[in-house]
């Protein structure tokens, strides 16, 4: 990015040109943030605790899972450190950070500290109290998770968008595509092609109808929710080729 000199006696500064359009610098500024915020519906369940809160838990699976798409493996495109850790009010604490590498720069970068926290024990139904062995961990996912929502994983879920149901149906169907390669564009035209070859050799409303039975409707209903256009075109071959067939057998009984 280009850059301008101030007088002699000041710092080199970042400034805005021409050649640099506040645009391209919202883009990069929000490169990481666009790339994480969305969160798949499947990696969320809802929870309440005492006092009434509702919230969204995120799986902490998914969240690894994402950072490890976005930078590569835990300990070489991102990681964390523990800074700190106390015990307090039979509460263990602990504080962390996050880094990760920028795939392009390969700069290491590192989140604001961010504290953790979990009960040292849990309550039975009978009143009766016991240790609960996975504070600790619990403490730390907790601390983790709040340092990487600052680099926008899963933001929105605190950004209230995830309340919006067209929204989580939007997410839904985004996860689907990603995870079935049937589902995205190069998938999709390849399906098309085949059923235009298969629908030229179809001689009779029977094969035809055996085309449509023989998996061919399922996957083109599953195409619909990501491709409508393309989920249309495939119904319209099917329709012509029936049309075709009805008149040709038509012009036969007519002819005989």
């Amino acid at each position: 990015m280009p850059r301008a000199r101030r007088p002699a006696d000041g710092p080199e500064t970042e400034t805005m040109t021409a050649e640099t359009p506040r645009d391209d610098i919202m883009r990069d500024n929000l490169e990481f943030w666009n790339a994480l915020k969305r969160t798949d519906p499947k990696a969320t369940k809802p929870f309440q605790r005492a006092g009434g809160f509702r919230g969204t838990q995120i799986d902490p699976a998914w969240r690894l899972q994402m950072m490890t798409e976005v930078f590569g493996p835990v300990g070489k495109g991102w990681g964390y450190e523990q800074l700190e850790w106390t015990i307090a009010e039979r509460m263990v604490f602990i504080c962390c950070r996050v880094w990760y590498v920028d795939p392009e720069t390969g700069e290491k970068h590192f989140t604001g500290p961010q504290w953790g926290g979990t009960e040292m024990v849990r309550r039975n139904r009978d009143g009766t109290e016991r240790p609960d062995d996975e504070c600790f961990k619990m403490s730390m996912t907790d601390a983790i998770g709040k340092c990487m929502l600052q680099i926008g994983l899963a933001a929105d879920i605190y950004l209230g968008q995830f309340d919006d149901s067209k929204y989580r149906e939007e997410s839904e169907t985004i996860y689907a595509v990603k995870a079935n390669p049937d589902l995205q564009p190069a998938g999709i035209a390849k399906l098309e092609a085949e059923i235009r070859d298969k629908l030229a050799e179809v001689e009779d409303l029977e094969s035809l109808d055996d085309l449509w039975r023989s998996g061919i409707n399922a996957r083109i209903r599953e195409i619909g929710a990501v491709d409508k256009a393309a989920q249309n075109r495939m119904i319209t071959c099917f329709s012509q080729k029936k049309n075709e067939i009805l008149k040709r057998e038509e012009s036969d009984r007519e002819a005989a």
